[in-house]
């Protein structure tokens, strides 16, 4: 019987020696795969910001009408972003946006008499892009949601007070500041979010042109519109104070705790189970 013992505990330890090996094997994988991820994020991140630099400067130039300086800077993002990878930071629907904003830029300063007030506007467009990639938590056009949120109540006053012509000036002014930060927004939010409030800004608009509209109509719309600008600028979820651990700025650190958790747990069962064979045994 001893003899029996003898093997039980040897395959227990050969059972508790495979389990540490393959643990400490996938920690390695993991920790490669976290070192070689940070290269890529570090190279990325540079890009991006190269990116925001071109657009910042190209928004500045735009403001002092140097229509030079524009196209020598949209000619230098747009060859920046020929070989710039958007893989992991944007959907297909804002890599598409953004290009199209360059376009815009392009086409607002192609003429020798380009208008000042459409190339500036295009090129605040392209600012506001080109930094909601670089900056996803931090981006300037989330700024915008107080104005957005003002444009709503000014047209909820001109609507209380019956007043179409003004609703319209006022419903025009919301759709201009929409326009601005549509393709940023589009880089860092869902496709549904956007062609939910892209149709709720043409409802509105068809009620604030139709003559004879229904005041409460109207800020039934609006009230509805101001759910919506809550979700498109994230302000419809509570944050949440639990943090996951292993998405912490050491993830590998965490794996390392949770495999010798369960090396651990192993270790513990097999214990336990060698106990229960030789107490059996003396039992018997």
């Amino acid at each position: 019987m001893s003899l029996f013992l003898r093997k039980k505990r040897s395959s227990l330890i050969i059972v508790g020696m495979i389990c540490c090996t393959f643990m400490s094997n996938v920690l390695l994988q993991d920790t490669a795969y976290a070192e070689t991820a940070g290269v890529a994020d570090s190279s990325t991140s540079s890009s991006v910001e190269q990116l925001s630099q071109v657009a910042t400067s190209l928004y500045r130039n735009a403001l002092d009408y140097n229509l030079s300086a524009v196209r020598e800077d949209v000619g230098e993002l747009t060859r920046q972003v020929e070989k710039f990878s958007f893989d992991g930071l944007t959907t297909v629907e804002g890599m598409h946006a953004l290009t199209e904003t360059i376009v815009e830029v392009k086409e607002a300063s192609a003429s020798v008499q380009a208008a000042s007030d459409s190339l500036q506007h295009a090129s605040a467009k392209l600012r506001l892009a080109v930094d909601s990639l670089a900056h996803p938590d931090k981006a300037l056009w989330l700024q915008y949601y107080k104005i957005i949120k003002e444009d709503l109540l000014s047209i909820e006053e001109e609507a209380s007070n019956e007043e179409g012509t003004a609703m319209v000036a006022k419903y025009a002014e919301l759709e201009s500041h929409y326009e601005t930060i549509r393709p940023a927004a589009i880089i860092r939010r869902q496709p549904y979010e956007i062609e939910r409030f892209d149709s709720w800004m043409s409802y509105l608009k068809g009620l604030t042109l139709r003559n004879g509209s229904e005041p409460q109509d109207i800020l039934d719309a609006l009230k509805q519109g101001d759910e919506f600008a809550n979700a498109l600028f994230g302000k419809e979820k509570d944050e949440t104070a639990f943090v996951p651990f292993a998405g912490g700025p050491e993830p590998w650190a965490a794996n390392l705790f949770i495999g010798s958790a369960i090396v651990a747990v192993l270790a513990y069962v097999g214990y336990r189970k060698y106990r229960g064979i030789n107490q059996s045994f003396f039992k018997l």
